[in-house]
């Protein structure tokens, strides 16, 4: 699961597990709890991968309140999950037409935009999300804005974002990684293995990361560790990319 959808469930639990984010207009008090066991089964069954089943859920949740914008934000991340991204796009915004101060639906937003490569999107997004302080997911929003800014070349922006999410949340491995790459991007290798390092201590199963590690390595005429990363790579995840891409290397470089 890449952090973009990942984030968004991690959102969804932690709306569930405050009760939610909306308002529950028109609710009778005795289905109140009915509603909210709705959304957590929704919740769960997302996690699980049962994507279908989350679905039947949270729409048995619309059907008791639609005017809640918490449930079009979940039902918004399984589309995620589904991969249907248009509409996941339709419930966030459903969600944001509900109440447009609504930080969790912007950040979804986001998350989405950054998987459909819409940086313009992402910054505009996400640049709500950092203007509420009171959200929990800021040093997330400040990596995607990090993200688009880098993949639009403005790479002091990039670093920018990415500090500002580091100041929140020192041990953000997300930040670290994608700070890494900045690194690497503009020949500051041993920098660069500093921050990948930082991101699989702090995540021993972030397999992007030792990839990246690797390839750091690589460039520091260091095949030992290189290819100690690439091991780890196919450790964790042998069939992603980065396990593919490190499988590659393992077969030339370390052999």
């Amino acid at each position: 699961m890449n952090y973009a959808l990942q984030a968004a469930f991690i959102v969804i639990v932690m709306l569930v597990s405050c009760g939610g984010g909306g308002k529950k207009a028109d609710v009778e008090a005795d289905q109140t709890k009915t509603f909210e066991n709705q959304k957590a089964l929704a919740v769960a069954s997302s996690w699980r991968g049962n994507f279908p089943q989350a679905l039947k859920e949270i729409e048995a949740a619309e059907q008791i309140n639609d005017k809640d914008p918490e449930v079009y934000v979940i039902k918004g991340a399984i589309y995620m999950g589904l991969k249907e991204y248009p509409t996941a796009e339709q419930n966030y915004k459903k969600a944001v037409s509900l109440n447009p101060g609504y930080t969790p639906a912007h950040f979804n937003l986001c998350g989405l935009y950054l998987i459909q490569k819409s940086f313009d999107q992402v910054i505009s997004e996400c640049g709500l999300v950092t203007a509420d302080p009171t959200y929990k997911a800021r040093a997330n929003a400040y990596t995607n804005i990090g993200i688009a800014y880098y993949n639009k070349g403005d790479m002091a922006k990039a670093r920018e974002n990415y500090e500002q999410a580091l100041k929140l949340n020192p041990s953000f491995v997300y930040a670290h990684n994608e700070m890494g790459k900045l690194y690497m991007s503009t020949g500051r290798y041993g920098e660069a293995v500093t921050e990948f390092r930082q991101a699989v201590d702090g995540y021993p199963t972030y397999d992007e990361a030792y990839y990246n590690l690797g390839l750091a390595y690589l460039k520091l005429n260091d095949s030992v560790n290189a290819c100690e990363a690439f091991r780890k790579v196919l450790d964790i995840s042998p069939n992603s990319e980065s396990g593919v891409n490190s499988n590659k290397y393992i077969h030339t470089v370390c052999n």
